[in-house]
């Protein structure tokens, strides 16, 4: 009991910390002034002015609007939060504020002035969500930073990257989150990706879920030299590296002279290198792009499980031989199907238990190939919309085709492609959905703790009533330890800034001396 008693300290200690106790809430609208005082019926009127004033725990809540930016939002080394107090700018719930960057400096196409919201190395724990950013002039958001949220973001019509990690940043994620049709006129349409997480100084642990790229001029997903390695799962990226009608209308701006000849957009659904990165892509789609999923020249060693390439030009490219790779790349479970050329696998790559490899595939195979639900609107809760697109019909030999990669599945081994045909059905307090009740979920309750409404399961809701509270607290307690003697009932459960103390407290009170001492 004693050893246990301290195993479960020390995830406690790690999971939910010693919080400050005034975190406070602040308020900026379009509307307000930065004579106001931040709160709620008297909100702040600019974001440099709310981000200079806001510390370690608080919350700025953004109104719903547009607000009309001449220059880019820089968040300083010194202005981020801690690991028990991360610093919180996110919309209002219900609203949807637009930063439309439409009136910044031509001057600043591609150039670091011209980004919309900037986070600087050392800005660390700092978590966005909500918000729509636009027009920049160059990347909607710069993060150099670390352990950091990009959640139910929009990046649009910027002039690079709409979202892109660099410089040594570390342990970010990025969830739910689409960025669209960005565009650099400055070169022609070849750095702007979606996603952009890149440069050899980049460091571990960044994460994708639950996102979409598409009509990025340049590709979906860069990780050009990201040598820190990446997760991308459940995300989409399709129809990138084409030459859209309004691209012509940002060239403009710069007096540039875009033609389709002259048009540089290498158009790769995931772009996977050039040089390191262990990346890992897990039930992943990508189509209508020119290369789905294309190795590009990284030698480190990728895996890519349960994805799919539909309808690219070519779905597959992993043209390196085993001399030309540290590690060989590891492709499992997945479909191609439906493409125009044929895919590349050479001698750097262990490929098995994929349609190549024997298992036949035809449109019969799948409920659906019509993508407009997959282009449409995001469910109310943020998460990807829900559709039969790729998914597989009831008698597809592709159900049970798979191998075990340790990722969840059903029935007696993996379906093929992205979506199980059983649906997986995970313990209300698995928040992150791993197969696994464990202290890492106590991090997404502590995380998701307060939010009024709107919470999804990953959020910590785990009754599923829209709100994360104490509730939703007991129902990962039972789960993860329940002959643990903590508290009883919801009411009881205090915030988690002092419930480590009553966990330990509770604890310590059960456990009996023995005999001796």
């Amino acid at each position: 009991m004693r050893q246990l008693f301290f195993k479960f300290v020390v995830v406690l200690c790690c999971a939910v910390g010693i919080a400050s106790t005034d975190a406070a809430e602040f308020y900026i609208s379009p509307g307000g002034s930065n004579g106001n005082n931040g709160s709620q019926g008297s909100p702040w009127g600019t974001f440099d002015y709310a981000i200079d004033r806001i510390n370690p725990g608080d919350t700025l809540f953004v109104r719903g609007g547009t607000y009309s930016l001449n220059s880019r939002i820089q968040i300083r080394s010194d202005e981020g939060g801690t690991s028990n107090n991360p610093i919180n700018i996110w919309s209002y719930p219900g609203e949807s504020p637009v930063l439309d960057f439409d009136s910044m400096s031509n001057g600043s196409w591609g150039q670091s002035s011209g980004r919309g919201i900037q986070i600087d190395d050392g800005a660390d724990w700092l978590h966005i969500k909500g918000l729509t950013i636009q027009n920049a002039r160059d990347n909607g958001i710069w993060s150099g930073a670390n352990n950091g949220i990009i959640e139910q973001v929009v990046t649009r019509w910027n002039g690079d990257s709409g979202v892109q990690l660099s410089g040594f940043a570390a342990y970010n994620q990025i969830i739910n989150t689409d960025s669209y049709e960005n565009y650099d006129p400055s070169s022609n349409g070849e750095n702007a990706d979606g996603f952009a997480i890149k440069f050899e100084d980049l460091g571990p642990g960044n994460s994708v879920r639950g996102s979409r790229a598409w009509g990025n001029s340049d590709d979906g997903w860069d990780m050009w030299g990201s040598n820190g390695g990446a997760l991308v799962e459940d995300s989409w990226s399709f129809d990138n590296g084409k030459l859209l009608p309004q691209f012509f209308d940002k060239d403009a701006l710069e007096d540039n002279d875009l033609t389709a000849g002259n048009f540089q957009g290498d158009a790769t659904g995931f772009k996977l290198g050039q040089d390191g990165g262990a990346h890992v892509l897990n039930r992943v789609l990508a189509w209508e792009n020119k290369n789905g999923i294309d190795i590009n020249g990284n030698g480190t060693g990728v895996i890519v499980n349960n994805s799919v390439g539909f309808n690219n030009t070519r779905n597959w490219y992993f043209d390196e031989t085993a001399s030309e790779t540290d590690n060989l790349h590891i492709l499992k479970n997945n479909i191609s199907y439906d493409g125009n050329s044929s895919d590349v696998f050479l001698s750097g790559v262990i490929h098995s238990f994929n349609t190549w490899n024997g298992i036949p595939v035809n449109s019969a195979d799948f409920l659906s190939l019509d993508d407009a639900i997959a282009r449409g609107p995001r469910n109310p809760d943020g998460s990807l919309p829900t559709s039969d697109f790729l998914r597989l019909a009831s008698d597809s030999n592709l159900i049970d085709a798979g191998t075990d990669v340790g990722l969840p599945f059903n029935d007696s081994a993996p379906d093929l492609g992205a979506f199980e045909t059983s649906p997986i059905v995970f313990a209300a307090g698995d928040f992150n959905e791993d197969g696994f009740v464990d202290s890492t979920d106590l991090i997404s309750w502590q995380a998701g703790y307060g939010t009024p409404s709107g919470a999804a399961h990953g959020d910590g809701d785990a009754d599923e009533d829209g709100d994360v509270d104490g509730i939703d607290f007991l129902v990962w307690q039972r789960e993860y330890a329940p002959a643990l003697p903590l508290v009883s009932n919801a009411v009881a459960v205090p915030e988690p800034t002092t419930l480590l103390f009553v966990i330990v407290a509770t604890f310590a009170l059960c456990i009996q001396r023995p005999a001796g001492f």
